[in-house]
Parts: structure tokens; C-alpha cells; sequence
């Protein structure tokens, strides 16, 4: 009987490509499993349709890589089902997946034309994205799960409800997975010219320095209402960086094994369209970039209500 016949909570589904030689999206779904405690489907598109069977297709080479992933996966005593789904294109196939088991999460790749360490969203990413209505994980190119698994998540928190989801969805994740959680928020422009508050007593700041000072403190204001709400019994270490957000959370993401951030695209409600600011991190980060769809609160909690306690390997 198939050991997932009887599990009724959202997998997590990790896209893979057999011809990319990559087990980028498969590593990290087994570290989001063990995060999650969700039961895990990884899914190869084969190419369907007469021209493929004309041309003739690679099917041999894929249905052979499928098998030794399944092998290997049994090997590692890895809890997880390799479904084929057949579909002229690659997102066409993953959509038909994403409708078919409600997931709670997908990890897509990146193209394999990036550099090893960074993600280059390729098409097939685009249009899953644009298109999936849960939570999307993007791995970097050349991803390699860490040896302790996930340790520390990060959450990119602005004073806005998608920024508060992240930072929700990113505690219940870190509770639950007993892991670190770490809060970035980012000001734009430097530090010097956020002043400081002598100088605003004093009259010493020009008014740019006073607004953005103010903006400041509102902003950390609302990050430490934050910790309180959702992470109160939280050890949260803090970053406030002051530089472009794109950069400053690029940069965050070499400390952490994962960065959670909503997204402020104007998509519909319930899709995860990306926004400049998480386009531009998702190509850049060097961790797996966990984005949430708009108005995402239900589906984070039920996200990280999913999470268990990791027990070692």
C-alpha cells in the first residue's frame, strides 16, 4: 500500500526537471518537510503530445533519472512519492499537480543558465508563480539542503499587512520547528540619513532627516508590536539595515536557511505575484526565498500549523 494513501494533510510539492541534472527543489523539500511535517510529492512534467513522440523525446533518459531519484530517495529513508505527470509544457503539467493535491507549499527551481548560489527565474517559474494559489519556494541554483537542515528563518517584515503575514507565517514556522527566527526590516537610504534623536531635539536635522527618522521609529514600532503579537516567547534576533531593500535583504539571506516575504504586486487576492522588491530578491538570494500569495493569513497559519518538532535523521 502507497505510505501516503492514508496521509490526508497538504503535501508539499517539489518540481523536478531530470534533464537539469538538478536536485535543487528536491533537497529543499525534504528540508521543508522536516519543517513542516508534510508529506512531500515531488513532480516531473514529461512532455506530452504527438510532436514530442514525433521528434522523438527523451522519455528513456527521464523515466531512468525518475527511477534512480526514487531509488535514492528510498536509500536516504526519505518519506516521499515521485509522480509523472504528462503535459505539453513543464508549468502546464505543475498547475495540473498544484489543482490535483491542494499543496500547502511549492518549490520551484531556478534556471540552470544562473550563477551556483543564486536564482534566475526561468519561464516555467514565472508562470507557476504568477499562477499558484499557495505559498511558492524558490531554491537557488546548486542548492545543497544544510546538513542540520533548516536552523534559522528569516522574515523580511514591513509595517504593512503582507509584511506582518511574513513575520506571522516565519514565528509559527520557527515555534513549531524549534529552529531560530530572525525579523529584517529595511530603511531605505543609509543610516546617517535617518539622524538620530539629539539631533532631532535640537533642531539640527533638516526636515528629510526629520521625516525619515520619524519613519524610523514608526517602523521599529511596529516590528517590536510584531514580536510581541506573534513571537513574544521567541529568542528574535533583529536586523535593521538602512540601504536598498532589494540589497539589504540579498544580503540578509547568507545568514538564514530561509527568507519568508509576502509580496505587494498587484495581483489578484490569492496569487503570488511578485512584486519589484521580491522579483529582485528571488534573483539574488542565496537561500530558498519562500513567497506568501496576497492576503495570505489563512493559508500561513495553516502553513505553519503544519510544522512539527524536527527529530534528528
Amino acid at each position: 500500500m502507497d505510505a501516503h494513501a492514508a496521509d490526508t494533510s497538504a503535501p508539499v510539492i517539489a518540481a523536478y526537471a531530470p534533464s537539469e541534472s538538478s536536485r535543487d527543489t528536491v533537497d529543499f523539500g525534504v528540508a521543508a518537510g522536516s519543517v513542516t511535517g508534510a508529506p512531500l510529492i515531488v513532480v516531473h512534467v514529461h512532455g506530452g503530445g504527438p510532436l514530442h513522440k514525433w521528434f522523438g523525446g527523451d522519455s528513456d533518459d527521464d523515466d531512468s533519472a525518475v527511477e534512480r531519484l526514487r531509488a535514492d530517495l528510498e536509500q536516504r529513508g526519505v518519506s516521499a512519492r515521485v509522480e509523472v505527470v504528462e503535459d505539453r509544457t513543464a508549468s502546464g503539467g505543475l498547475l495540473k499537480a498544484i489543482e490535483e493535491h491542494k499543496p500547502q507549499l511549492v518549490v520551484l527551481g531556478s534556471s540552470t543558465r544562473g550563477k551556483v548560489g543564486h536564482v534566475l527565474l526561468g519561464g516555467t517559474a514565472e508562470k507557476v508563480i504568477h499562477d499558484a494559489a499557495c505559498p511558492v519556494a524558490i531554491v537557488p541554483h546548486g542548492y545543497r539542503r544544510p546538513e542540520q537542515g533548516v536552523r534559522m528563518i528569516g522574515a523580511a517584515f514591513t509595517p504593512t499587512q503582507e509584511g506582518r503575514e511574513a513575520f506571522e507565517a516565519a514565528a509559527m514556522m520557527a515555534r513549531r520547528g524549534q529552529v531560530g527566527l530572525r525579523a529584517i526590516t529595511v530603511l531605505e537610504g543609509n543610516m546617517e540619513q535617518h539622524g538620530g534623536l539629539m539631533a532631532e531635539q535640537h533642531h539640527d536635522a533638516d526636515p528629510r532627516e526629520r521625516t525619515a527618522t520619524t519613519k524610523r521609529m514608526e517602523t521599529e514600532a511596529a516590528l517590536r508590536a510584531a514580536i510581541e503579537e506573534f513571537a513574544a516567547d521567541l529568542d528574535v534576533d533583529v536586523d535593521v539595515l538602512a540601504q536598498d531593500p532589494g540589497e539589504a535583504l540579498i544580503a540578509a539571506s547568507r545568514h538564514v536557511d530561509m527568507l519568508v516575504m509576502g509580496s505587494r504586486a498587484r495581483g489578484s487576492k490569492k496569487s503570488v505575484a511578485l512584486g519589484s522588491v521580491s522579483r529582485h530578491v528571488a534573483g539574488g538570494a542565496a537561500c530558498p526565498v519562500l513567497v506568501l500569495p496576497r492576503g495570505a493569513s489563512e493559508m500561513a497559519r495553516q502553513l505553519a500549523s503544519n510544522v512539527q518538532a524536527r527529530e534528528p535523521e
